[in-house]
């Protein structure tokens, strides 16, 4: 028989390696694996905000709008809660060396405000900017504070808020324009200062 005629050979059947038996929990070890990946990535990163201002909302202006509170009702204590304790201890010492009452002391320092607004006064607050402010601003706070206090304070964020100081009493109202300079320390936002953002004011009587 020539080999043109031979039959055609069956084609071998491709050998396959016997699969290894599968864990059946082997897939849900992987998927919890995954997942606790995922989720510690997702708390560092949400720590990193948080610890830059980024988030919770409105926790950054909180001191501010306690700040301004504390002014109108004289609240002494509620003041120097929302500043670092070296500069809170600074009017404590003011206070103590007045001989005043915590009341008394800050009708002394906003006198013009309560001249102004009248004893009644309050305040309400529109908050219209949020920046990082500049890194030489920055730098001269950190360095004014150790030359005043003798140690550097610690910042892990910091921010300039922008505000409108609604204030009103039974002498008069007025719409004032201030910026607020925050920073995080000790894992709580405290005001470090306050200015006129203008220093135009159009007081209604």
């Amino acid at each position: 028989m020539s080999i043109e005629n031979m039959p055609d050979m069956p084609e071998k059947e491709e050998l396959q390696r016997p699969k290894k038996p599968q864990d059946p929990n082997a897939k849900k070890k992987q998927e919890t694996a995954l997942l606790i990946i995922i989720i510690i990535i997702v708390a560092a990163a949400l720590f990193i905000f948080y610890r830059n201002g980024l988030l919770g909302g409105n926790a950054a202006q909180k001191p501010v709008e306690k700040y301004l509170t504390a002014i109108c009702s004289a609240d002494f204590d509620s003041f120097v809660s929302v500043m670092p304790e070296k500069i809170a201890a600074d009017h404590i010492s003011d206070r103590n060396d007045l001989n005043l009452s915590g009341e008394e002391y800050m009708k002394q320092l906003y006198a013009d405000y309560f001249t102004e607004f009248g004893e009644d006064m309050t305040v309400t607050v529109d908050f219209t900017g949020k920046s990082r402010p500049d890194a030489v601003y920055v730098d001269n706070f950190k360095r004014s504070y150790l030359e005043v206090y003798g140690e550097e304070i610690e910042m892990s964020s910091v921010f300039e808020i922008d505000a409108t100081a609604h204030f009103q009493g039974s002498n008069s109202r007025d719409n004032i324009d201030l910026e607020f300079f925050v920073i995080k320390t000790k894992g709580e936002w405290k005001v470090v200062g306050a200015d006129y953002k203008t220093e135009d004011a159009n007081v209604e009587e």
